[in-house]
């Protein structure tokens, strides 16, 4: 594994887990109490591999914290910002710009994302202003960056197929480099679970 990158540091985006209000598409076909397990599950593997990577890790949370008893001190804990999910990011990313040369930011719908990822975004970083992680829907499971632009962010169609599209002509737009790093399947509907645990 490549030496941990100690001047970056790793944005997670968890909502609390609660019952009806996490993995909705999840629930549409398996049922809100299946969905919930799923999404526990994510986290437990997330919040695993970025132990394993050793980066600072910052969890910013939607819909409230965790109680004290229940949060790991490698973490440090955050509230998610008012706005669209671009608002949110932006935010993040200037928080923990203020910390690190580096930052990173990515969810917990994609279990087959590896420190080693991680770690190459850090080193693509010394090269490239902008790193992306694709998704096989047309998003990104990860963003990397050394300043914040908040143009990347702003008017961009959320959960919809273009979402890669729209950034990576932001950036030109921006006239910033980038790169692309494998491209991986998060987890949205009950197909992509099961593909995951039968892989």
């Amino acid at each position: 594994m490549p030496q941990i990158p100690v001047d970056a540091g790793l944005i997670v985006f968890l909502r609390l887990p609660e019952k009806g209000k996490v993995k909705t598409r999840l629930a549409a076909t398996l049922g809100e109490d299946a969905a919930l397990k799923i999404y526990n599950d994510l986290i437990c593997i997330t919040l695993d591999l970025v132990s394993v990577s050793e980066i600072p890790t910052y969890l910013f949370y939607a819909g409230g914290l965790p109680h004290p008893p229940e949060r790991n001190i490698r973490f440090s804990y955050h509230h998610q910002s008012d706005g669209d999910l671009g608002s949110k990011m932006a935010d993040a990313l200037s928080i923990v710009l203020n910390n690190h040369k580096k930052a990173l930011i990515i969810g917990s719908d994609c279990p087959d994302l590896t420190p080693e990822i991680l770690h190459t975004c850090c080193q693509s970083l010394d090269e490239k202003d902008i790193v992306l992680g694709p998704t096989e829907d047309g998003g990104y499971y990860l963003l990397g960056c050394k300043a914040l632009n908040p143009a990347l962010f702003a008017n961009i169609k959320w959960g919809t197929p273009s979402v890669l599209g729209q950034t990576i002509e932001k950036i030109q737009g921006e006239n910033l480099s980038y790169c692309l790093l494998q491209k991986l399947q998060d987890i949205d509907t009950a197909e992509d679970w099961n593909r995951y645990t039968q892989s």
